[in-house]
């Protein structure tokens, strides 16, 4: 049996069950945790150990099903950021020892008065000695008190000359300035992204020094290009390459991450640069980026497409009378559980999934994904077609802040609701209890998980007509009723009101296309990686051999 390694290098605070790439990874294991010619290898950075904890314990699978590699202790700097996150996030009216210091400062307060009384109504000698004894401690804290409050009488009468220094400092300006950008928004600031980078860095030679002293592990694999350093595991790599968005929408994301997206490009490039093999999940990424953009052969490259996304088995109620009703009053359960989690909306109740009909879309908010054109679609349909479905979305509005003003300006609070972090059950009641679902995005690296998470629960689905979908949807007549122009807010709209007009009839046709990706499974996709894996190992070693048996004297 042979053993290969997984090398992952997310950034810290990155949650990877919220994340598409992170999905895909945690099929790929709960499969590969059973696979009976092969074991993995997981290498991560410190901070990446609890996630990916999450992830696994999230699908069903232990921790320990996997060795994991790599430093245990977080760096100084991350703890002390993580703090700093904590405290922001912590008001002062919530702060634990406020709280009990007020209520100590309440009882002390009442048994001070108690032994005020006995103080001036007592006749004994013996009892005005104990109480003189036990108000010795308030004594002295009154003391210590009006001490503070003179010192700080002269620090509040003297601050406002001293504030007036301060803030007229060159060096006062320029930190404060700088402190601003990284509390407010540090993914925008060239200082903190070039410690984070110092931090990965760091981080990366620790874990490549392990990743090297195992030459039991045949070969390695990294599921997305963002890390330049694997380039430097001495073992055969595999390196995937799910999509380059980053190319396809330059200006949003720059517009979204700063010098981090500009950073972020030059890591994906300088991966596919340093690389010798790669997979990708369609044959329109292989040619159109690899082949085409950066110029890798084609024999260099293999495809391996998605599994089957199956949500049914997360939701399925069975030993009732009647199984179906109560799958629903499950999916009905979990759903108004995730209302606590929406954000941006005062009215979430107003979305209880018995009398309210919605339309959903799961995904995070990027530029690519599409939601402005989205919105744009709801609301002509809300305000002009008079639908009466709701839109539910997964992603946080304030991470593209023209969400949220788009939302606000058009008065669509109580119609679309943002529900962020979803667990995997909640995720699968919402595809269930919706009328439709639907995919706007403008580019992917493969089908979008949306078709088979929405159809394995029954839920039809509509989607953006983009050259990795049509890889998948080949049916012509199939296409024509549902896909739209991604970049057609109209067509998209029009498309959405025909599916919901028609529910029924698209579910049938996309009944059969559903069954035959369903035999996909992803037990099939890991045992591709594993062919493509071993074949890479067995050729290193026979060049090896060959090498060796070239060099010997004749």
């Amino acid at each position: 049996m042979k053993k290969f390694g997984i090398y992952l290098a997310y950034p810290p605070t990155l949650d990877l069950r919220a994340e598409g790439l992170g999905r895909h990874l945690a099929e790929f294991l709960k499969e590969a945790k059973n696979c009976p010619t092969a074991k993995f290898v997981i290498a991560c950075p410190s901070w990446t150990r609890k996630s990916l904890g999450d992830l696994l314990e999230g699908v069903g699978v232990s921790p320990d099903a996997f060795e994991i590699i790599g430093p245990k202790d977080q760096p100084m700097f991350l703890k002390l950021y993580q703090l700093y996150q904590d405290y922001k996030r912590r008001t002062r009216d919530q702060s634990r020892f406020l709280r009990l210091f007020r209520v100590l400062k309440r009882r002390c307060a009442r048994d001070l008065t108690r032994a005020e009384g006995l103080l001036v109504t007592t006749r004994s000698s013996l009892l005005l000695a104990f109480l003189a004894l036990l108000a010795l401690p308030f004594v002295v804290i009154a003391v210590a008190a009006m001490a503070v409050s003179w010192f700080s009488a002269l620090f509040v009468a003297a601050w406002p000359k001293l504030r007036v220094r301060l803030i007229r400092s060159r060096l006062f300006r320029q930190y404060s300035t700088l402190v601003t950008r990284v509390a407010t928004k540090p993914q925008a600031s060239s200082t903190t992204v070039r410690l984070y980078r110092l931090m990965e860095e760091a981080e990366a030679s620790l874990l490549l020094e392990d990743i090297n002293s195992r030459k039991d592990v045949s070969a390695w694999y990294s599921p997305t290009a963002f890390w330049p350093h694997f380039n430097r595991i001495n073992a055969p790599r595999l390196t995937c390459v799910p999509d380059v968005v980053l190319s396809e929408s330059p200006i949003g994301f720059s517009a979204v991450g700063g010098d981090r997206v500009l950073q972020t490009f030059g890591l994906v490039e300088a991966t596919i640069e340093g690389g010798d093999h790669f997979v990708t999940y369609s044959e329109h990424i292989k040619y159109r980026t690899l082949v085409e953009r950066y110029q890798v052969s084609p024999s260099a490259i293999d495809v391996v497409p998605h599994g089957a996304n199956r949500l049914d088995n997360l939701i399925a109620v069975s030993g009732f009378p009647d199984n179906e009703a109560s799958t629903e009053a499950f999916c009905v359960n979990r759903f108004q559980g995730a209302l606590y989690k929406a954000i941006g909306t005062q009215q979430a109740s107003n979305f209880d999934s018995g009398d309210v009909e919605f339309i959903f879309y799961a995904s995070q908010f990027r530029p690519n994904k599409n939601v402005m054109t989205l919105l744009r679609a709801y609301d002509h349909l809300l305000k002009r077609r008079y639908i009466a479905h709701k839109l539910v979305l997964t992603g946080d509005p304030n991470s593209l802040p023209d969400i949220a003003r788009f939302i606000r300006d058009r008065n669509l609070q109580n119609d679309v609701l943002c529900l962020h972090d979803l667990s995997a059950q909640e995720l699968a009641a919402c595809y269930r209890l919706a009328d439709l679902a639907v995919n706007p995005s403008l580019s992917e690296g493969g089908c979008p998980f949306t078709l088979t998470e929405a159809l394995s629960v029954g839920t039809p689905v509509v989607m953006a007509r983009i050259a990795v979908t049509e890889e998948v949807v080949t049916d012509p007549e199939l296409q024509d009723i549902m896909l739209f122009n991604p970049y057609d807010w109209e067509d998209m709209a029009a498309r959405i009101e025909w599916a919901l007009q028609n529910k029924e009839e698209l579910l049938e046709r996309q009944r059969a296309l559903y069954e035959q990706l369903a035999k996909r499974s992803w037990s099939t996709v890991v045992n591709e990686y594993i062919a493509i894996l071993d074949r890479l190992s067995s050729s290193t070693s026979s060049n090896e051999h060959s090498e060796m048996t070239d060099a010997r004297p004749g």
